[in-house]
């Protein structure tokens, strides 16, 4: 369970990838802190006008084991995010929640519940439809285009590795120029999945940009729903906000732990891929299983 005093921090980190109906309950805790802290899962449901199997997913999503465990994070937070914030302002971050006060113990604690939480989170970030639809274009098309650049190279290479296994073509260049000759020459039968925290990076949103303009699938794994990658995206794949959204004059970093969500959702995408072309792709799986046993030393 994640530290009572950074509750209201998560809420407003998180925020912006939940779909709609989290949002609202997302909106009234933070508008309304004091009073949502005393009130019953019933009573919130009710004041956010949503269910309260609702209300249970939000506080999963926020790293909660029950709604009991929310209200405490929620009560014993108020009286010390003040005082956090104030002592994490005076230093540098260099990893998000770690200070350069922590012992090894502390940054082994705090990184892996830090991963976990946003994986925690992801699960509810991610829309099972706009998965399914997502899938539906990979399973159309044999020809995957990979986009992704910094820390989103690592879901992008982990797509290409799995999605090979199974059978598809998978291409993935990081150079600028030839992503957008192979976006010209495979339009009529690739589908782009581009990967990016921020949304915002201006080559990948070129990349996609360009392979819409051409009909080309399009496929967009980004924290942020309002960005420029996410309006060339016709599958959306929500993951977890965990850095604001900028606003104009703050610095610019790249999140430490967006990467777990990203490859969560890619092993996500690549899993439906295969259980949609199960007959392709479980004998490949077997095939590529081989050549595994044959790399190993005895």
């Amino acid at each position: 369970m994640i530290g009572e005093a950074e509750i209201t921090d998560r809420i407003h980190a998180l925020r912006q990838g939940l779909n709609p109906t989290l949002r609202r309950v997302a909106d009234l805790v933070l508008e309304q802190t004091a009073a949502a802290k005393s009130m019953n899962i019933k009573e919130l449901a009710e004041a956010a006008e949503v269910s309260q199997a609702t209300v249970s997913r939000f506080v999963r999503a926020m790293g909660a084991e029950s709604y009991q465990d929310f209200r405490i994070m929620l009560a014993e937070g108020l009286s010390q995010t003040a005082v956090r914030r104030a002592h994490e302002a005076s230093e540098h971050a260099v990893y998000e929640g770690i200070a350069l006060t922590d012992d090894a113990a502390s940054i082994i604690s705090k990184v892996a519940r830090r991963q976990a939480d946003v994986i925690t989170a992801a699960s509810a970030t991610l829309d099972p439809a706009e998965l399914q639809k997502a899938a539906s274009f990979l399973s159309n098309r044999q020809t995957i285009l990979f986009l992704g650049m910094g820390s989103s190279l690592l879901a992008a290479e982990d797509g290409v590795m799995r999605f090979l296994r199974i059978g598809k073509a998978c291409i993935f260049e990081r150079d600028p120029n030839v992503q957008m000759f192979a976006i010209a020459g495979l339009a009529d039968r690739a589908t782009a999945v581009a990967v990016s925290d921020s949304g915002r990076t201006r080559t990948i949103v070129a990349a996609l940009k360009e392979a819409k303009s051409l009909g080309m699938p399009t496929v967009a794994i980004t924290s942020s729903g309002a960005s420029p990658l996410a309006r060339y995206a016709d599958a959306l794949l929500l993951t977890p906000a965990t850095i604001a959204e900028p606003s104009g004059g703050e610095g610019i970093y790249e999140s430490m732990v967006s990467k777990m969500a990203q490859l969560m959702v890619m092993d996500a995408l690549y899993a439906l891929v295969a259980v949609q072309e199960h007959d392709r792709a479980l004998p490949r799986l077997d095939y590529t299983d081989s050549i595994i046993a044959r790399s190993r030393m005895k």
